[in-house]
């Protein structure tokens, strides 16, 4: 019997090392490590102001009902949105913003099912992102530029998604087509700036 307990006593201890070194300690090393590339400095470009340090974020693709299935307003999916919510948000606070870039940019797919969304849906997931990243507290990281590059999760393929407009500010928009396969394959690009409803602050 004691060895039974001495046993469930160390399988727990072990489980919880393993889970503070793969949610904390396994990206310690890495953080520590990493910095800003420093230029090479010439009679043109002397200064260290003069260069612009620029985060990128690729597909945060926030979880929804398109994504695995899972029925709507279930406790499943709202289980998975939470900690993957969660996850990004200590991602996003841990590894990005302590570096002070000045100049974000989210390279599409910020949502995963966009197209497919109801517009009730597709405001959730929008008010989701602006909480994950901090873009909904007032004051906060909106000394930061950030531009949006809308992926084919945000608006789909065929057309151009009539709702990204009402709340991002389009900079450019630009058709290119692709070879895949010797079929051209179009190609939507757009930027949009800071998202309008966050330019009132």
């Amino acid at each position: 019997m004691h060895s039974f307990t001495r046993l469930t006593v160390f399988l727990c201890g072990l489980w919880v090392v393993t889970l503070l070194y793969g949610e904390m300690v396994a990206y310690w090393a890495a953080f520590w490590t990493c910095s800003w590339p420093q230029p090479r400095l010439s009679s043109s470009f002397s200064k260290t102001d003069h260069y612009v340090k620029v985060a990128v974020l690729a597909d945060p693709q926030l979880m929804d009902r398109t994504s695995h299935g899972l029925p709507p307003k279930s406790l499943l999916l709202e289980a998975a949105q939470f900690y993957t919510d969660l996850y990004m948000r200590r991602s996003f606070h841990s590894s990005i913003l302590p570096f002070k870039p000045d100049l974000i940019v989210f390279l599409g797919d910020q949502f995963d099912g966009g197209p497919f969304l109801s517009d009730e849906e597709w405001q959730e997931s929008l008010n989701r992102f602006k909480h994950i990243f901090s873009l909904n507290e007032k004051g906060r990281d909106l000394a930061i530029p950030i531009y949006y590059l809308p992926g084919n999760h945000d608006i789909g393929y065929a057309g151009f998604h009539s709702r990204y407009p009402k709340v991002a500010t389009l900079l450019t928009l630009v058709w290119f087509y692709l070879s895949m396969d010797g079929l051209p394959f179009p190609v939507l690009y757009l930027v949009y700036s800071n998202f309008k409803e966050l330019n009132k602050w």
